[in-house]
């Protein structure tokens, strides 16, 4: 790996297919093997399992859709709860609670 903030010189550009990957679609594209539709025709045929139809849709998620990822939450439970109430009894200069 290079150091961060030099800019890559030399080899493959980022992004650019080796070439088992070249030959493998090449190879598909002449034999007219399209695996992308025949999920998709499977996805969308009512004969088709369902639970097999609800695998397809699940598989293919991940590549469109981002995956949600737990939010950490950093909550004092000590904390005491202040309401407006006293807030607004604090600025009068009145004791908490007395209106």
């Amino acid at each position: 790996m290079g150091a961060k903030g030099v800019k890559k010189t030399g080899g493959r550009s980022k992004g650019a297919k080796n070439k088992r990957t070249i030959e493998l679609e090449n190879r598909l594209k002449e034999a007219g093997f399209d695996p992308v539709s025949i999920l998709v025709d499977m996805a969308v045929d009512p004969e088709t399992d369902a639970g097999l139809r609800a695998k397809i849709c699940l598989d293919a998620m991940q590549y469109l859709y981002p995956k949600r990822r737990a939010i950490d939450s950093n909550v004092n439970l000590d904390a005491s709860v202040e309401t407006w109430e006293n807030k607004l009894c604090a600025l009068n200069g009145k004791a908490d609670g007395q209106a």
